[in-house]
């Protein structure tokens, strides 16, 4: 990371009482997601983006800042009239982001990015807020209705650059498959012995680790490492044909590697198994 990078991650890590901060945030938004009741992990897997089948939160948070952006253009040129009504989008925008935001942060593994979130989402909330009272103060006095919006504009660009730290980074809403090839044909993996009937294990396919999860004599196979925050699946739960991640509950079907439900957004990828000569062989399916 360049220094001046560097130099203002460290300072954001280093503000005072972002720990009970973001045990605060946490209870809070797990709250308001709770209090939809059984709809819960639907409402969780909507705002994750589950059925889109990618991170919905980098998407939203285009409109955003793509809104702000051209109130400034708009600003510079004298349209103020256009620059109100984009500020408006944005905020409605803002929204969106802030609750697709909030949902991944949730189920964030380590302390780095708990901390890194709560100043990113403070960040995001003030220029909210300073772009909320430009889109008042607009009406009666436009001169500090620009200087808000620039302002928050400001702010703005700073908590990007943070959540682009917590995305490439520290690896937020990463698809942790795509960290190593799969093998690019069949690959002899195990002995079918080696497999507990009734149960899963993990193998390595030339370099890539895989899910074996056996019923007698018939196989199936996924990525093992969770496409969500890189938990080890063969940790977790097998309920059926269906894994449980051990790390953020994410479940997904061993055979064919969809997402049953979230925290995820992404599959994991499937393989054909075959088992020959008493061993087990792999090949990744076609997407």
């Amino acid at each position: 990371m360049a220094p001046l990078a560097q130099t203002m991650l460290d300072v954001a890590l280093s503000v005072p009482g972002l720990d009970p901060a973001a045990d605060a945030l946490h209870s809070a938004v797990d709250g308001t997601l709770s209090a939809a009741g059984p709809a819960k992990q639907s409402l969780k897997d909507a705002l994750n983006g589950t059925w889109l089948g990618h991170a919905l939160h980098p998407a939203i948070t285009d409109v955003p800042v793509g809104a702000w952006t051209a109130a400034v253009a708009l600003d510079a040129l004298g349209e103020a009239r256009g620059a109100r009504i984009a500020i408006g989008v944005g905020l409605l925008g803002a929204l969106g982001a802030a609750a697709t935001g909030l949902t991944d942060w949730l189920d964030t593994r380590n302390d780095r990015q708990r901390r890194l979130g709560v100043v990113h989402a403070t960040l995001n909330g003030v220029a909210t807020a300073l772009y909320a009272a430009s889109w008042f103060a607009r009406g009666r006095d436009p001169r500090s209705g620009v200087t808000l919006s620039l302002a928050g504009y400001a702010l703005a660009a700073v908590s990007a650059m943070y959540g682009g730290t917590l995305a490439l980074d520290l690896q937020t809403g990463t698809n942790f498959t795509q960290t190593s090839d799969p093998p690019g044909g069949e690959v002899d993996v195990a002995a079918l012995a080696d497999v507990p009937d009734g149960g899963m294990t993990r193998v390595d396919a030339g370099g890539y680790p895989v899910l074996l999860v056996r019923r007698g004599g018939d196989v199936a196979a996924i990525g093992a490492v969770c496409a969500h925050q890189g938990g080890p699946l063969e940790e977790g739960r097998l309920d059926g044909d269906v894994v449980q991640c051990p790390w953020h509950g994410s479940r997904f079907c061993v055979r064919d590697g969809s997402v049953v439900s979230g925290p995820s957004a992404y599959p994991q990828p499937a393989f054909a198994a075959r088992v020959a000569n008493g061993r087990v062989l792999v090949a990744q399916q076609p997407a």
